[in-house]
């Protein structure tokens, strides 16, 4: 479902490439090198010593971001162990950082397309302008 509701509002807000059913190991066919990589995840705090901290997702400036890859953790137990392992490695080929959405005492998770959305809210926000100040340069 979540799927659906990208897809058909994708071309409304952003240039969404969604690719289903993609392991691991096939994201270096579809994300290119030197993107950043966003991990959302529902675990705020980090479990290995490897793994890289957890930052508020209002933090990144997605402005600068050449190109954003975000990959989703399940609303109960957040990443799996390969996705972060995949994106965090020493060999990785991209800037990956995980990032996470405060709640209020006794919320547990939101629903990952709700999460999804509030992201994708917060980097549209952040590049709108950008976007506009280039269009306004174009003119000029």
């Amino acid at each position: 479902m979540e799927m659906k509701v990208l897809r058909d509002a994708g071309a409304c807000h952003f240039d969404i490439l969604l690719v289903p059913n993609l392991s691991w190991t096939q994201l270096e066919d579809h994300i290119p090198a030197g993107s950043h990589v966003f991990l959302a995840d529902s675990m705020a705090s980090v479990v290995n010593a490897d793994e890289p901290s957890v930052v508020d997702y209002t933090e990144p400036d997605y402005a600068k971001c050449s190109h954003i890859a975000l990959v989703v953790g399940g609303e109960t137990e957040g990443l799996s162990t390969a996705a972060c392992r995949s994106t965090t490695s020493s060999s990785s080929q991209w800037r990956s950082q995980r990032i996470h959405i405060p709640m209020s005492v006794g919320i547990n998770s939101l629903n990952s397309a709700v999460s999804a959305s509030i992201i994708l809210c917060e980097m549209w926000r952040q590049l709108m302008p950008a976007t506009e100040d280039a269009e306004l340069q174009q003119l000029n």
